[in-house]
């Protein structure tokens, strides 16, 4: 049988002559999304699950704003599914991460005076002029030392504290780590 060029392609007609009347299509489409379990039963909906998982996918938004038939290049189609948008702008940005090496800032030079202050208490540390368990020098000391706020103390500690090398705690004097507090932080930090 050979269809004419204006046969449509979804007909109950034999020869493709008449199109489907669109509710028997939305109820049709109803009907199948109720028992599958599908969370909307509108036929348009479709057309939203379709441009984000292309979105997602890493389908450009030009493709995709052509598949809906968006004419603006892009701009309703990232107006309506932006958040995919920032997404897949998301994952590239991970990628990139894993990509990019990740910088160490015990290996470049202290500019602010916190970092001078944390460097100073590494390498005494490291050289284990500071003996693990040994409390560091108080805040009022290290500020008098280094003539920098409480505030500078503060960070300078919490740069040490990130690193592994003290313990602190609020209203506590910091202490060089011991094996056990290593472990003992580590444990907490995956829980």
């Amino acid at each position: 049988m050979l269809l004419s060029p204006s046969a449509f392609v979804f007909s109950n007609s034999p020869d493709s002559s008449t199109a489907l009347l669109p509710s028997t299509v939305t109820q049709r489409y109803r009907r199948v999304a109720l028992r599958a379990g599908l969370r909307s039963t509108r036929r348009h909906a479709l057309r939203h699950y379709s441009a984000t998982e292309l979105l997602t996918a890493g389908v450009d938004l030009r493709t995709v704003a052509g598949r809906l038939g968006h004419g603006s290049g892009g701009g309703t189609t990232l107006r309506f599914y932006a958040a995919w948008v920032e997404a897949a702008d998301q994952g590239a940005a991970d990628a990139m991460a894993t990509i990019m090496p990740t910088p160490d800032p015990t290996r470049r030079r202290p500019k602010h005076p916190y970092e001078v202050v944390a460097s100073d208490l590494r390498k005494q540390i490291e050289s284990g002029a500071l003996r693990p368990g040994s409390p560091l020098p108080t805040s009022t000391e290290l500020s008098a030392l280094y003539d920098v706020s409480a505030g500078t103390v503060n960070r300078a500690v919490a740069l040490l504290k990130e690193a592994g090398l003290v313990v602190a705690a609020r209203g506590r004097r910091a202490q060089v780590t011991t094996t056990s507090d290593e472990t003992a932080a580590r444990t907490t930090d995956d829980d």
